[in-house]
């Protein structure tokens, strides 16, 4: 009776509870590691522009990382088999950032299919309306050049895309990208 331990076959102890078992340190920092990924990938990415070039290679990244993305474009079937490949994760619509009323509509869709918007990536152009509707929803709003190549060749756009995952990546708050 005095040995609350039961013996087990590698050499670490369990110890009995009433009824249930403690986990070890490690397993609780497997729980806080699988918590902190599962929170990174369930992030919500507004992409404009994501028929072509960084906004393609932004988008495809995102999505095969697991994260959902309200994909843009002003020719959404250039885009559209982003939906065959990711139809949980992938809400592609036509957007045209100069045209307020495609702006509301299209912010109204996303919050409406999935609840919220974590990060919002502007590679169109720059639009007064949809500063002024991403103001109304709370999001911080930070101005990237499309044309600016951050110190990759100008076709490497994988690389400017992995540049726009890391910046969101490291900032620990809600913010966008416009």
């Amino acid at each position: 009776m005095g040995d609350d331990r039961v013996p087990r076959k590698c050499s670490t102890p369990i110890r009995r509870t009433s009824g249930a078992l403690l986990r070890s340190g490690r397993d609780n920092l497997f729980q806080k590691m699988k918590e902190h990924r599962s929170a990174i990938y369930q992030r919500v990415w507004f992409i404009t522009g994501a028929s072509a070039a960084v906004g393609r290679a932004l988008t495809e990244s995102v999505l095969a990382r697991g994260e959902r993305a309200v994909v843009t474009a002003r020719t959404p079937e250039r885009v559209r088999d982003l939906i065959e490949r990711y139809p949980a994760q992938a809400l592609v619509l036509e957007l045209d950032v100069s045209r307020q009323d495609q702006v509301r509509r299209v912010l109204g869709e996303a919050t409406e299919r999935f609840g919220h918007i974590d990060v919002l990536v502007n590679i169109d152009r720059f639009s007064e309306g949809l500063a002024q509707e991403v103001a109304a929803l709370g999001i911080k709003v930070i101005t990237i050049d499309p044309v600016s190549d951050n110190g990759h060749p100008a076709s490497d756009v994988d690389a400017k895309a992995d540049d726009i995952i890391a910046i969101v990546d490291a900032d620990s708050g809600k913010s966008a990208i416009a």
